[in-house]
């Protein structure tokens, strides 16, 4: 068997079509929608980016698409690390095709001068499946270890008891919910609070390093956004004193608004206890099923030992459906 890998570019819709739909297949297993369906998933790869660059690789067995590999270098921060991606077609594994793809992408990622190589791999709630062992054999020990939830957003009988904590407990702080469009007067505070995350969040042993915000990168982040046809729906809590202290966003596809996405959600310390992030999530979810009525569940990814936030995801009424472990792996910059 001679395996062919070639790098392919959005600008030839045949072979991005071919790449998208070993994912597909790849992602079939996986206990929810979460491959993005052709059309969302050709818009968001085919638009420019500035903030990134990314390569796709496309491995044929006799002139047929086996499997497909994605590389993304950051530009604005983290320019140490690279994103990997591998998808094999179930049908055409262990073959030698997942190796194959890797030793390509790593190779590309050392001539960008990489020095720290990352995959997040989707398994079973109860198993390791067979992305864990793979990654283990090529050097990428476990680094984080992640909770995929959802939330069904028409089983919700909880939430308006909820609202009667938040309440109670909000004092003299407050929520705003806006889409698309920071107000200007958030801006710098919607950038301190972005910039935030990667210092606040539980990430393990990922070698992540703070990201800088800007006005100009937000957005930009927001044009983007809007040029794949994504909605964003931010919450934010507001101090007694009047500057921004919480945020949390989520993302909706316009064309295939089933499946909403949680980007992140953080409360600053120093204002916690407050229920800021119960509050703030009730009013986002709620601002997004007024949006997108046909929007039937809400995505969130926490680390495992992120007992505050997986406490709120549960009395929301979240439930776990797979695991997320980011496996990493360390070499020497080329």
């Amino acid at each position: 068997m001679t395996i062919t890998i070639r790098e392919i570019t959005p600008e030839d819709p045949s072979a991005l079509h071919a790449w998208w739909e070993v994912g597909a297949a790849a992602s079939a297993e996986r206990p929810f929608p979460a491959w993005a369906s052709w059309e969302v998933s050709q818009v968001t790869w085919s638009q420019a980016r500035t903030d990134i660059d990314q390569v796709f690789l496309l491995a044929e067995v006799d002139g047929h698409a086996v499997g497909a590999g994605r590389l993304v270098c950051f530009l604005s921060d983290n320019t140490h690390l690279a994103d990997l991606e591998v998808y094999v077609a179930p049908a055409e594994r262990r073959r030698g095709i997942g190796t194959a793809l890797l030793t390509e992408l790593e190779e590309r990622a050392a001539s960008a001068g990489r020095s720290t190589y990352f995959m997040s791999v989707p398994t079973p709630v109860d198993s390791d499946g067979a992305g864990v062992p793979f990654a283990a054999a090529h050097g990428y020990p476990v680094a984080s270890r992640e909770e995929t939830k959802l939330v069904d957003l028409d089983d919700t009988p909880g939430w308006a008891a909820l609202d009667g904590e938040v309440a109670a407990r909000l004092g003299d702080y407050r929520l705003e919910v806006f889409e698309d469009v920071t107000p200007d007067h958030w801006v710098d505070g919607v950038c301190t609070m972005l910039g935030a995350f990667i210092g606040e969040v539980p990430a393990g042993d990922l070698d992540l390093e703070a990201a800088n915000w800007t006005p100009e990168r937000l957005r930009e982040h927001e044009a983007r956004t809007r040029d794949t046809d994504r909605a964003w729906v931010v919450g934010v809590a507001v101090a007694p004193d009047g500057s921004l202290c919480g945020f949390t966003e989520v993302g909706v596809s316009r064309q295939d608004p089933r499946l909403g996405r949680i980007g992140g959600t953080l409360v600053l310390p120093g204002h916690r206890g407050h229920a800021l992030g119960l509050g703030m999530k009730l009013a986002t979810h709620r601002r997004v099923r007024e949006l997108f009525p046909s929007c039937e569940s809400i995505e969130t990814t926490n680390a495992d030992v992120n007992a505050w936030m997986n406490a709120i995801n549960v009395r929301m009424g979240y439930r776990i459906v797979e695991r997320l472990l980011d496996v990493q792996k360390k070499v020497r910059a080329s």
